[in-house]
């Protein structure tokens, strides 16, 4: 099950506010959706008894309840080119945490907003409130922990929410994977002009924060190679061959290999070497001395 973003963000903003003709009851909160690609993964439901890990790069956090909310303590509704729309409470009811701030921390600053969306798309009678960091992802390898403000979260009547005060997940550790074209359950040769796609389990601070750590080579030497940052949320880089190449090495296996130590946008860095091999189809042999690496990432 999975929602499109921009469905949902306009939902929440079109439903915000719950009316005081809803029934009483403190809401419930069920479950915890943690947001990845589109894709949810529950990471804490009503009868869980412990963490789970989750993929640091996240992009929404819904907090599902089992009824309406007061919309109005979760959001503001404010005049904006000639209508109203709603933004996110300065003092959010859902504020997120790491103990490690200090050191673990993106420039800028992480930051996120809170909203509301009174629409049961998670079936029933469901309402849910959902936090979007500006910038998607939390840092890798550590622990996040949500408060919940109950008095920020109550019916229309303002009978508080009934559920954990805080919530935490582990987030897995930065990883890297190459995307190849498959031919069955092989890599497929790719045209000597190939953008190799590598892309992160969390945000990157851009290619060039990056690249130091990536390495190509075709039968012992090293395969110059220019790194740019794509799109997919800061969290892909393209890899091309150094313009002084002409290509991509033809005929050789190219082995590309991401080190350990690359950091997330966070600092946070990748435990493990990632690795893969590809082969390109045309002319262009290994090169020789006179073409040298690439000397800038451009983001």
């Amino acid at each position: 099950m999975r929602f499109g973003r921009v469905v949902l963000l306009a939902a929440g903003l079109a439903a915000g506010c719950s009316s005081a003709q809803e029934p009483h009851g403190s809401p419930v909160l069920l479950n915890v959706y943690w947001i990845v690609g589109g894709q949810p993964k529950q990471v804490w439901g009503i009868s869980s008894t412990g963490l789970v890990q989750a993929p640091p790069g996240a992009q929404e956090i819904d907090f599902v309840f089992d009824r309406l909310l007061d919309g109005n303590r979760i959001e503001d509704t404010v005049s904006q080119n000639g209508g109203e729309t709603t933004v996110p409470k300065a003092t959010p009811p859902i504020t997120v945490s790491w103990p490690d701030e200090t050191t673990a921390m993106s420039a800028p600053p992480f930051a996120d907003n809170v909203l509301y969306n009174s629409e049961p798309l998670y079936g029933g009678t469901t309402a849910f409130v959902f936090l979007q960091p500006t910038a998607i992802g939390f840092p890798s390898s550590d622990t996040v922990t949500f408060a919940l403000d109950e008095t920020g979260l109550t019916s229309a009547y303002g009978e508080p929410m009934i559920g954990p005060s805080e919530i935490s997940v582990e987030t897995g550790p930065f990883s890297a994977s190459f995307q190849l074209p498959m031919d069955g359950d092989a890599a497929a040769a790719v045209p000597q002009s190939f953008m190799l796609p590598v892309t992160f389990s969390n945000r990157i601070a851009g290619a060039s924060s990056v690249a130091p750590y990536i390495h190509l080579s075709a039968n012992g030497q090293e395969v110059p190679f220019s790194a740019v940052g794509g799109a997919s949320g800061g969290t892909t880089v393209y890899l091309s061959p150094a313009s002084c190449l002409g290509g991509w090495p033809a005929g050789v296996p190219i082995e590309a290999k991401v080190a350990a130590g690359a950091p997330d946008a966070f600092g946070v860095p990748m435990p493990a070497d990632a690795t893969t091999t590809f082969m390109a189809v045309g002319s262009t042999g290994v090169p020789d001395g006179g073409c040298r690496a690439a000397d800038a990432a451009v983001d």
